[in-house]
């Protein structure tokens, strides 16, 4: 009897570890461990958590002053540790068994921006851009399907990762995505124009300031896109600047 029992636990190993030997397993484990581990609910703070910004908030408005008293959004909570780090490892891992299923790095970089660690998340995003330097932009997503040719997923990841520090007020945090950008993908003209916006955020709270950095970025971003209007904006704003 006692060899039937270990034959049968011994088959639900198998049949448990065969489940998950799929990205869409991965991604399934991973949402049971963070649903369990993180609770959402309508949240107010004196103060914006990063991943609060470029999202729907409302600002609660200071009767006296005027300005902002506070801010309402939907906020992240941990309420067990344990799950939350079982969501990570499991995303981890399935990182390294299926490197092209970009849902996987973006629910990772989600979770670390939801648990405060923002710096996790930036690098987990270079690691996606190191990987699409290999897959050529083929990456697959839920059902391992190809993800559309018409949306470039890589590049609002970093726009939109770029914007929340920028909002934030988060200068380094900008420019290492910023810098991150343009290793990558240095034929970007909206990258570069990231580069040059940081530079010139630096240079306006300088002492002596001097534009030329900002002014060379600007300039390679619209020898890359000489229509955008945004950057010859910028450069007209610095010539404005000089004069």
């Amino acid at each position: 009897m006692k060899k039937y029992i270990f034959l049968l636990l011994a088959v639900g190993s198998w049949l448990l570890a065969g489940a998950q030997e799929t990205g869409d397993g991965y991604a399934d484990r991973f949402n049971e461990h963070l649903n369990a581990g993180l609770q959402s609910s309508i949240t107010m703070s004196v103060e914006l958590p990063l991943y609060a910004y470029n999202t729907q908030v409302f600002t609660l408005q200071d009767t006296v002053t005027g300005g902002p008293a506070g801010y309402m959004y939907e906020g992240y909570f941990i309420t067990d540790s344990a799950q939350v780090d079982s969501a990570v490892m499991t995303l981890q891992e399935g990182i390294r068994k299926f490197p092209n299923r970009l849902d996987l790095y973006f629910g990772l970089a989600a979770t670390y921006l939801y648990i405060d660690q923002p710096d996790m998340m930036i690098g987990i995003v270079e690691r996606a851009m190191q990987q699409e330097k290999k897959n050529n932009g083929k990456w697959l997503w839920t059902n391992d399907e190809l993800t559309p040719d018409t949306i470039d997923y890589m590049y609002e990841r970093v726009q939109e990762d770029f914007a929340r520090f920028w909002a934030a007020e988060d200068l380094e945090r900008s420019e290492r995505v910023a810098q991150m950008a343009v290793k990558y993908y240095p034929k970007r003209a909206e990258y570069w124009n990231n580069m040059g916006v940081v530079a010139l955020w630096k240079e306006d709270f300088s002492e002596k300031p001097n534009f030329k950095k900002a002014m060379k970025y600007f300039k390679k971003a619209l020898k890359l896109n000489p229509d955008d209007e945004l950057i010859k904006a910028n450069i007209e704003y610095i010539r404005g600047i000089e004069k």
